[in-house]
């Protein structure tokens, strides 16, 4: 019992101490703002309004040339914030970020405008992506200034610095004040009381005052809207281009697949029948062998529509489901597959569809490139999330450079809101898993 309770005032004692230094933190991180507003607001000010200081012109235009000295007082604050944003916005906004993930956990990720490359044109003029300059060393300067100092994300930092001025500093510097404010009053005489009244307030404020940053640093810490926007629009458009790309070639895959197979045989079936038409009476036998032919061939059409049909939408994966569509795609894999099923329920069919063309394309990437003696697929799922993992004893390597089929599919699974996740260290094993958020039937 003795440990207990000499636990909680040294615990209360670590809650003050931390309390005091994050204040001491957030309070150095956001009062540069007021530091250059301040003064000079109160230089312009004394500045500006002596211009009509004992002025004896009518009420209205005393009142006017004050809007004016105003209005000139918030123009001279504005530029001198303006002149020191873009050398500390950054720099403080990203100190601010670490202390959230140190303090909070909470990790925000940002990503600034990267430095263009340089191009030398065939004019001599050297390109930094906005304007000609006569040396290369002249565009690369240029090309720094315009990624550091045009990048919406400096400015939206900026935005966070001025925000947490009349936000965060306040609530964060309070216990500081009021400790510094109470040590003062307690050795004033006749103000004791207030004096230790402050420190006890200020002591009391102190575990709690820096947690201002936490709505803050959500909301004003994190990418720039735009920014974000601007990748959703790219992140979309790559896919729709990709999903466009993928119908196209499907629909050429069954246009040459007709075309090539079960048109031919039709057309040849009807030419048959024609000469079987003709020798009917005089060659009743070899009517009879082309009839047969006919027949053979009517079979192998059929078989090359339904193998046709099952690539568009596969009869197993519309009557029996996901986990027994894929045990019948490892059955026809020339690689040895072992499937193990944890999927309590049916998922929905376009979910069923996408896992299920992704696993197709894996397993025969398996049979292509991985010289994998033995493969196995995984299905699970958990936390509202339908997982496959494809995993193989290949050679390994496997990645997703630009424009590779992986690639492709992990555009597919974003259209879905889900993800790819490769593991094939080079000399294998390979593991690709394919999650897509769903609900189960």
């Amino acid at each position: 019992m003795k440990t207990a309770s000499g636990g909680i005032p040294l615990r209360c004692c670590r809650a003050i101490g931390a309390g005091l230094y994050r204040s001491l933190v957030l309070t150095a991180l956001t009062c540069l703002m007021p530091l250059v507003a301040v003064p000079v607001g109160y230089w312009g000010a004394t500045l500006a309004y002596s211009w009509s200081d004992g002025s004896t012109a009518p009420a209205a235009l005393r009142v006017l040339a004050a809007i004016g000295e105003t209005l000139m007082v918030v123009l001279w604050v504005a530029v001198g914030l303006w002149s020191v944003h873009p050398f500390t916005s950054r720099a403080l906004a990203g100190a601010a970020r670490r202390r959230a993930a140190a303090w909070l956990g909470l990790r925000i990720e940002v990503a600034y405008r990267p430095v263009p490359p340089v191009t030398r044109m065939a004019t001599g003029q050297w390109w930094d992506g906005h304007e000609f300059h006569g040396s290369e060393r002249e565009a690369r300067r240029r090309a720094k200034v315009q990624a550091r100092f045009h990048d919406p994300q400096l400015h939206w930092d900026g935005l966070w610095c001025l925000a947490a001025s009349v936000t965060v500093l306040p609530v964060a510097a309070a216990p500081l004040l009021a400790l510094g404010c109470g040590g003062y009053l307690a050795l004033t005489p006749g103000r004791t009381g207030y004096g230790v009244a402050l420190l006890v307030a200020g002591l009391a404020a102190a575990p709690f005052g820096w947690r201002i940053l936490a709505p803050f640093a959500r909301r004003l810490l994190g990418p720039v809207p735009s920014t974000r926007l601007g990748r959703r629009v790219a992140e979309l458009e790559s896919i729709r281009a990709d999903l466009t790309h993928t119908q196209a070639a499907e629909l050429e895959r069954i246009e040459r697949g007709l075309h090539d197979g079960a048109q031919a045989r039709l057309v040849a079936m009807g030419m048959s029948m024609g000469a079987a038409e003709q020798l009917v009476d005089t060659d009743p036998e070899a009517a009879k062998a082309i009839i047969a032919q006919a027949r053979a061939s009517s079979a192998t059409a059929l078989a090359e529509l339904r193998s046709l049909v099952r690539g568009i939408n596969p009869p197993v994966l519309t009557e029996r489901g996901l986990v027994d569509a894929i045990r019948a795609l490892a059955l026809d894999s020339s690689v040895e597959v072992d499937v193990v099923a944890r999927v309590p329920a049916r998922a929905e069919r376009p979910v069923e569809a996408a896992v299920y063309f992704a696993v197709a394309e894996l397993l025969a990437n398996v049979a292509k490139h991985s010289r994998a003696r033995r493969a196995d697929v995984v299905l699970d799922y958990a936390a509202g999330t339908l997982t496959a993992t494809v995993g193989d004893d290949g050679v390994g390597g496997a990645s997703t450079p630009s424009g590779s089929g992986l690639s492709g599919l992990e555009r597919r699974m974003t259209a879905f809101g889900g993800r790819l996740e490769i593991s094939s260290p080079a000399g294998g094993p390979t593991r690709i898993t394919v999650a897509v958020p769903c609900e189960l039937s």
